[in-house]
């Protein structure tokens, strides 16, 4: 992915703490007294229409989806060894997981689903975990079944499969 994308109409992009959204259109918005030109993005899953001035894209995190070539390494992730869980502060923990799912940086996403996944099953989640496991791994299969052209079902066994673990346990 490249540091300053050029988005344009059509183009499929993650807005974090939404999901997957496709910018619609362009538009003129009057904003703090000036003239703003704006990306009107619809998130699919929910229909919300979110719109975004040109200059804030990056600053709001919103970024391209993965590149097909890109989804090896992120499978890569998802199969690698589980970070062990640390035994310090619940909360810090909590607060580290949280603002990687809040960023969506894809790899950092993976990362929580499985790590996640991995203590879910050993010695069990946190209310708060639970929550960030499931809002990860929404994330990431709607990603994977945009990017692929699956759906989110079929995103959702994929990261299963790479994870190596039984039916229902990720999420």
């Amino acid at each position: 992915m490249s540091q300053n994308p050029r988005f344009k109409v059509g183009d499929a992009v993650f807005y974090p703490a939404a999901g997957v959204g496709i910018i619609e259109s362009l538009e003129d918005l009057y904003l703090t007294g000036q003239r703003e030109r704006c990306f009107v993005i619809r998130i699919r899953e929910s229909n919300v229409m979110i719109k975004v001035p040109q200059a804030n894209m990056a600053r709001n995190g919103i970024r391209p989806l993965l590149a097909t070539r890109e989804l090896k390494e992120l499978f890569r992730v998802l199969a690698a060894r589980c970070q062990r869980r640390a035994s310090g502060n619940l909360l810090e923990r909590r607060r580290e997981l949280g603002q990687k799912v809040q960023g969506g940086a894809p790899f950092d996403l993976c990362e929580v689903v499985r790590d996640l996944t991995h203590w879910k099953s050993q010695t069990g989640l946190s209310f708060d975990e639970l929550r960030l496991l499931e809002t990860a791994c929404k994330y990431l299969c709607q990603e994977i079944a945009s990017v692929e052209g699956i759906s989110i079902e079929d995103a959702y066994d994929r990261i299963q499969q790479q994870i190596g673990v039984t039916a229902g346990a990720v999420a």
